[in-house]
């Protein structure tokens, strides 16, 4: 009987008690994610929204160039005009002293504001060749466009933007 009750304890752990855990786990990563921005309000808030839309228009048009979705030049554009229109509303979202609570941004964002500001004017005019690449649907210049303004994004993440727990930007 002791090794069927054995048995019954390795099944019932495997088969019931990993997935569980597992999905509790996977539950509980996800809630303080979305907590993360919870928090926030005001400006705060409204940069961070802004950062997701353009996290989610890089995504539309990265997963286009990595082939996991089928290339549509309209859709992508569009993606690229926004980031070219968000990035121009990137400084207003930054007032001094709006720093530390639930923001990501570090101090050297008012300390260099020159830099900052030219990063993200950067941006925006890195959009700018991505849309009219995309223009034309035939035209493969467009990935090396895209990788220009994942080189903005990432140019001022690096530099003014506090790392996550995992370390990424």
């Amino acid at each position: 009987m002791e090794g069927l009750e054995d048995n019954i304890d390795v099944w019932r752990t495997t088969v019931i008690l990993t997935p569980l855990r597992l999905t509790l786990l996977v539950s509980a990563a996800s809630a303080t994610l979305a907590l993360a921005h919870e928090g926030a309000t005001g400006v705060v808030k409204e940069r961070m929204d802004l950062m997701e839309r353009q996290k989610d228009d890089m995504k539309i048009i990265g997963n286009m160039a990595k082939g996991k979705t089928p290339f549509d030049a309209a859709k992508a554009a569009e993606a690229a005009r926004d980031i070219g229109l968000t990035a121009k509303k990137i400084p207003e979202l930054f007032p001094e002293g709006s720093g530390g609570g639930e923001s990501e941004a570090l101090p050297a964002i008012w300390e260099k504001w020159d830099r900052f500001t030219a990063n993200a004017e950067d941006l925006g005019s890195a959009a700018d060749p991505l849309v009219s690449a995309l223009g034309d649907s035939e035209n493969q210049d467009w990935k090396a466009a895209f990788r220009k303004v994942g080189e903005a994004c990432k140019s001022c993440h690096e530099d003014f933007r506090a790392k996550k727990e995992n370390g990424q930007q």
